[in-house]
């Protein structure tokens, strides 16, 4: 079960008005850790056990690192959750197969790569533990006790697809749980209306659009998407682009939107990530819970305090690689990770050049023309490396193939 059914409106609606009775605050937090369970046992019965196995490792490994614990010793006990965290994401998991990415879109329902299929949410609340382990080695203190711990981690309304809700964050409004201003109930109802609109309406207009990229070559295209015109690729690759974004960020805003009706307050996921003018700035605007993840656990662990030219740069391609294996662990993800870090790296150096010529980078600034430039060299990029998971995140001949056509060379 997910946000988008008439059962989990029904399952909402009960839990909010549980969450609206006259009960002790520990009455409530009983209640919706309940609810969370029952969420996940919806999905699959076995879905409780896996996020208790991940989640109690995780507190018992945050208990060690806030006394102090460190080196070979702690980082050993968080090797099993590399299992939840890539596992369920494998193709025999997520029941492609052999097949191509786009064979997976019927049976995921995602048309820009695999999400988690078996065990639902199972990276996104390994993703959570893991900053609970972090920010406990690094503050020598917990964010929660073990029950309250429990109660975010497994916070059903983030539990399938984010955000990857921080628990310093949560804690800030968490004494208001079952305890909703009239302002969050408006606000409650809106981001769950745009949040259908976006995923449902839109989405789904977009997702038709987008079949010549997402069928390719396999037949579900017309003409067996292979004999399309240089325009229908273009038209297509828009499609899939937008979808990614419709998609995701719908699902975000039904995320924070029921939340706001317990009186909860999400970090916001999303912010105009297709109006940025560069890359380093879409990353900005795309999933910034995951992108905030991946820039204070990866990203700057591995620059480190070097003085060193290359580490940064170094630092870029790996985490951006595991970003893309952690969205699917195959060739086509991998590829996606690989070349959004390149295009980080890219950003640097650009970056740093423009420092040295304060004249120019002023005047860029101000420059309007530049700055539409900047979007559209963006969009386009982030578009393009969209074919890498939309049509045969296994295979790169099939990207291949598709480029030639967009391009008009097929």
């Amino acid at each position: 079960m997910d946000l988008i059914s008439t059962s989990a409106a029904l399952f909402v609606a009960a839990v909010v008005l549980a969450l609206a009775l006259p009960l002790p605050s520990s009455a409530k937090r009983a209640l919706l850790l309940t609810a969370n369970f029952a969420f996940l046992w919806f999905f699959d019965p076995l879905a409780p056990v896996l996020f208790l196995a991940t989640a109690l490792l995780a507190f018992g490994v945050a208990m060690l690192a806030a006394k102090g614990v460190r080196g070979l010793a702690l980082g050993g006990l968080c090797v099993p959750l590399l299992v939840p965290l890539f596992l369920p994401k494998l193709a025999f998991f997520a029941g492609a197969g052999a097949g191509a990415a786009g064979a997976g879109v019927a049976s995921t329902g995602n048309i820009v790569g695999m999400r988690v299929a078996y065990f639902i949410g199972a990276s996104y609340y390994t993703l959570r533990a893991l900053h609970f382990v972090l920010d406990a080695g690094r503050k020598r203190a917990l964010h929660f006790g073990l029950f309250d711990y429990l109660v975010w981690n497994s916070f059903f309304p983030s539990v399938v697809a984010g955000p990857i809700e921080r628990a310093d964050h949560f804690a800030k409004s968490y004494a208001s749980l079952g305890r909703p201003t009239v302002d969050d109930l408006w606000q409650g109802v809106v981001r769950i209306f745009l949040g259908l609109l976006k995923k449902v309406v839109i989405g789904g207009l977009l997702a038709q659009w987008a079949l010549p990229i997402t069928g390719f070559g396999s037949g579900a295209a017309i003409g067996g998407g292979t004999h399309m015109a240089w325009w229908e690729a273009w038209r297509a690759l828009y499609a899939v682009a937008l979808y990614a974004w419709m998609d995701f960020a719908g699902y975000s805003d039904l995320a924070i939107g029921v939340s706001r009706l317990m009186g909860l307050r999400l970090a916001e996921n999303f912010d105009n990530p297709y109006m940025r003018p560069s890359i380093a700035e879409f990353w900005k605007g795309w999933h910034l819970s995951l992108s905030f993840w991946i820039r204070d656990y990866l990203f700057l662990p591995i620059c480190g305090r070097s003085a060193s030219k290359l580490r940064p740069h170094a630092a870029a391609l790996g985490s951006m690689l595991l970003c893309g294996l952690w969205h699917g662990p195959n060739l086509g993800w991998g590829l996606w990770g690989l070349a959004h870090g390149a295009g980080l790296s890219i950003h640097q150096v650009w970056t740093l050049k423009l420092r040295s010529h304060f004249k120019l980078k002023k005047k860029l600034a101000q420059s309007k023309a530049f700055r539409v430039f900047g979007i559209l060299l963006t969009f386009h990029f982030v578009a393009l490396t969209w074919t890498l998971v939309s049509i045969d995140a296994t295979r790169l001949g099939p990207t291949l193939a598709y480029l030639r056509v967009l391009f008009g060379l097929s």
